[in-house]
């Protein structure tokens, strides 16, 4: 054997050691709690965008049946609209559900692997500390899952609220349907305003968690 192929075969046997050390510190550090936090933290920025996206479609159903009212509006135009902000609105919500589903997968992820990491912890102080901080934190999860479902209910009262009132336009667009279906207008209203409450207290929440699981980024 050539001695330069000696020479690095013995520089391999070498490094080796070193290199595999690292893969290992290389995979603590992509499965430590700080960067599923970092994960879940990302899926509660994209939950409030469509929190707010959430909020301008409700507002815009709403502002799209109000010109219908007026006595001289050109009714199929003035229902086309309503229509297209009934779908954008529906499309919000879809939006919105897709959102809370990664915001649950993503926290139940950082749950699992905080517990993991607790497990080989061996100092009884340690993990009763340890205890306390998962604890709090899915009393937060907790929380955030109760105004998730409140937010979604006053999502459907309002969808189904417009799919009324778009199935008795469609019906009969004519004076007297949209006189009738002005009866709608205090219900929506309040329907509106009620989601929109629903949706603020929705990104408090995932604010606050956010904030918790923020600290458990490492000070650099």
């Amino acid at each position: 054997m050539r001695p330069s192929i000696t020479i690095t075969l013995l520089r391999c046997i070498v490094l080796l050691p070193v290199l595999l050390g690292f893969a290992l510190l290389l995979g603590s550090c992509q499965s430590a709690p700080y960067t599923k936090a970092d994960d879940a933290a990302v899926d509660m920025g994209g939950a409030n965008a469509s929190l707010t996206k959430l909020r301008a479609a409700a507002r815009d159903t709403f502002a799209c049946f109000e010109p219908i009212l007026t006595p001289d509006a050109d009714l199929k135009v003035e229902f086309k609209s309503l229509k297209a902000s009934i779908d954008r609105y529906q499309a919000a919500i879809q939006g919105v559900r897709s959102a809370i589903a990664s915001v649950e997968k993503s926290t139940n992820t950082y749950i699992a692997t905080y517990v993991k990491v607790r497990d080989q912890v061996k100092s009884s102080d340690l993990r009763a500390a340890m205890l306390m901080r998962k604890e709090a934190i899915e009393s937060q999860v907790h929380d955030m899952n109760l105004q998730f479902a409140t937010l979604l209910a006053a999502s459907e009262t309002l969808s189904g609220q417009l799919a009324d009132l778009n199935l008795f336009l469609s019906a009969s667009l004519n004076a007297q349907a949209v006189s009738q279906s002005a009866i709608m207008g205090d219900a929506i209203r309040g329907a509106v305003a009620n989601l929109e409450a629903s949706a603020d207290r929705v990104s408090l929440e995932l604010k606050d968690l956010a904030a918790s699981l923020a600290s458990e980024r490492p000070n650099n």
